[in-house]
């Protein structure tokens, strides 16, 4: 995407290190920069998950977006970066907004494109609005809403690195589609301040033991 401001140049190569540096270090808070608010952004959209579209999308590359919006999220989209709107099951780009109900976030999960083993990185990668994605020790005293703390193993993960955020439907579902490395997809969680946590296909992650019981009983928030 054309990005005519030296100011809004600077800010997107700070996102790019942040979002790099996230995918480096899978299940570590990271943050961006919200985009300035715009009367003509569609209200799905807010200056975060802005910022990642941004970052992702161009005319290159598909995206679609789920949202009872669609039509306008899209068509901004589109005039802004050249990109081409297509279904979920399609789209190398599927964007959640964080006002999406737990059912909406684990259709698109089920549907986004898992790749192929002679193309893994054919897989989509969903961008995913939360409300609050915070550290594991904000998580643990329930700062504001309530968040429940996750852990990601895998690759760029010496241990165990944890987080937490508001919302837990996408997990589930990510473990329901039962992914073989190196298929899969790829997700970014964001809240409307810019904080993220980038989840590579290859990161293998649960909710603490809390929060299983919590997924379990089919109360995710």
């Amino acid at each position: 995407m054309m990005i005519a401001e030296s100011a809004e140049l600077h800010q997107m190569q700070r996102a790019f290190r942040s979002v790099l540096d996230a995918f480096a270090q899978p299940g570590t808070l990271h943050l961006i920069e919200p985009t300035e608010d715009k009367a003509v952004r569609p209200v799905a959209l807010d200056g975060a998950l802005e910022t990642l579209v941004k970052l992702f999308v161009d005319q290159a590359v598909t995206f679609c977006v789920a949202d009872a919006e669609t039509d306008a999220a899209s068509a901004y989209i589109t005039s802004e970066t050249h990109a081409l709107r297509v279904a979920v099951s399609e789209a190398d780009f599927v964007i959640v907004p964080r006002r999406a109900d737990e059912q909406v976030v684990a259709e698109c999960i089920a549907e986004a494109c898992r790749g192929t083993l002679v193309a893994p990185e054919k897989g989509a990668t969903v961008l995913l609005g939360c409300a609050h994605v915070a550290t594991a020790e904000e998580g643990a005293v329930d700062a504001g809403p309530a968040l429940q703390v996750v852990e990601v193993h895998g690759p760029g993960v010496k241990d165990v690195n944890r987080f937490a955020v508001d919302r837990l439907g996408w997990l589930s579902a990510r473990a329901a589609r039962g992914d073989e490395f190196p298929c899969g997809i790829e997700i970014v969680l964001v809240d409307a301040q810019g904080h993220l946590v980038a989840l590579p296909r290859s990161s293998r992650v649960a909710p603490t033991l809390g929060a299983a019981a919590f997924v379990a009983a089919g109360e995710v928030r």
